[in-house]
């Protein structure tokens, strides 16, 4: 990992990147974001912006004690066939609060434990137009019939998830091939990753998902060009629509310090999924690396209210209040990333952080004594 370079002068706020994206490079969520493993959050997969008029779903909101569930099958229309891997996300529009899934081979999905409440329902599947609707959790067990259109300027490509069963058949060695490189990228074993998700394109050069995690594999053994081109390639044959790579090609865009390139990637992903933590504490990197502090600290903010253990935010909160002279805050701020990550990998920054703070408020005792 690269030395950790504190953001004292107008000029540092250039390299604070180097501290604050390796934590990314490594972390396990956005790994599961991107398996196709259930993880704690999955990104967005969507092709188009253009909304489909669905009659509204709603049902009677009960106390707000009890505990909703919502689950349904996502299908492709007119053929009425199941759609694997399409992404279905609800948000909590009172408090930004987002949860994801990917429908299983026959196009279901299903979540408990929600809070009987209103959710923004986004359904999402490359070369399809996505879907928008209002759900109102009321703790009712019917299951939800989505139908999605596709693109009309859009040729659905082998790889995608618009297929029969017979072509659900056929890409299961290149689904396997991927499964075991993912699990091995999960477990810090990126060079032995490599290897399957080459097999994983050998026998689907459509498999977009299998070049975004190669991307990363790349990237994270310092690759940056493969990497570039990986993430590349995965937009490309996702017509842009999946938001992990907008994500990954952003980060790459950042070693290069073209922070301008890098904040539209990050825009382009968060307009696929906005509920996603990774994205929004991306965006915050961007702005406070452009010297936008202001700005940086609401995006670090987004980021903490749809995940609030994404504990290098914290972190970027400190440096943000280290720039404002309010060491208290910095205090704060580094108790609460130690409390979630105590050994990771901006511990160093961390230590240095408090250590300037408390310099500056013994110092500031001082001159009140005096």
């Amino acid at each position: 990992m690269r030395a950790v370079i504190s953001a004292h002068t107008e000029a540092n706020f250039i390299t604070v990147v180097d501290a604050l994206l390796p934590r990314i490079r490594v972390k396990e969520q956005f790994l599961k974001e991107v398996s196709p493993m259930r993880g704690r959050k999955l990104l967005i997969l969507c092709i188009s912006n253009i909304p489909v008029s669905v009659n509204p779903l709603y049902a009677q909101s009960r106390a707000m004690q009890e505990v909703a569930s919502a689950s349904g099958i996502v299908l492709l229309s007119p053929e009425n066939r199941p759609i694997r891997h399409a992404h279905v996300e609800l948000l909590m529009s009172s408090t930004g609060w987002a949860v994801g899934a990917l429908t299983d081979n026959d196009g279901e999905f299903k979540f408990t434990g929600l809070m009987p409440a209103s959710y923004h329902l986004t359904v999402t599947a490359p070369a399809c137009e996505k879907l928008e609707d209002t759900l109102v959790g009321d703790g009712g067990g019917n299951t939800l019939f989505l139908h999605l259109h596709r693109t009309q300027q859009t040729v659905t490509p082998r790889g995608d998830p618009v297929v029969s069963v017979q072509e659900l058949q056929m890409g299961g060695k290149a689904e396997s091939a991927f499964a075991k490189g993912t699990r091995m990228l999960q477990q810090g074993d990126s060079q032995g990753s490599l290897d399957y998700f080459r097999r994983a394109l050998a026998r689907d050069p459509h498999y977009y998902r299998a070049y975004h995690n190669l991307g990363l594999a790349n990237y994270q053994l310092g690759n940056t060009e493969q990497a570039k081109g990986n993430f590349q390639k995965s937009i490309e044959l996702s017509n842009g629509g999946y938001a992990p790579s907008q994500f990954g090609l952003a980060m790459v865009l950042c070693e290069k310090r073209d922070f301008r390139e890098a904040e539209k990637l990050i825009q382009n992903g968060l307009a696929l999924e906005p509920g996603s933590a990774i994205g929004k504490y991306l965006l915050a990197v961007v702005q406070f690396a452009m010297n936008r502090p202001t700005e940086a600290e609401k995006s670090a903010r987004d980021a903490l209210s749809r995940n609030a253990h994404q504990a290098e935010a914290y972190i970027l909160l400190a440096k943000i209040h280290e720039r404002n002279h309010n060491p208290h805050a910095v205090v704060a701020e580094v108790a609460t990333y130690l409390k979630l990550d105590p050994h990771g990998p901006l511990e160093n920054e961390a230590s240095k952080l408090l250590q300037r703070a408390r310099q500056e408020i013994d110092g500031e005792r001082v001159v009140a004594s005096h």
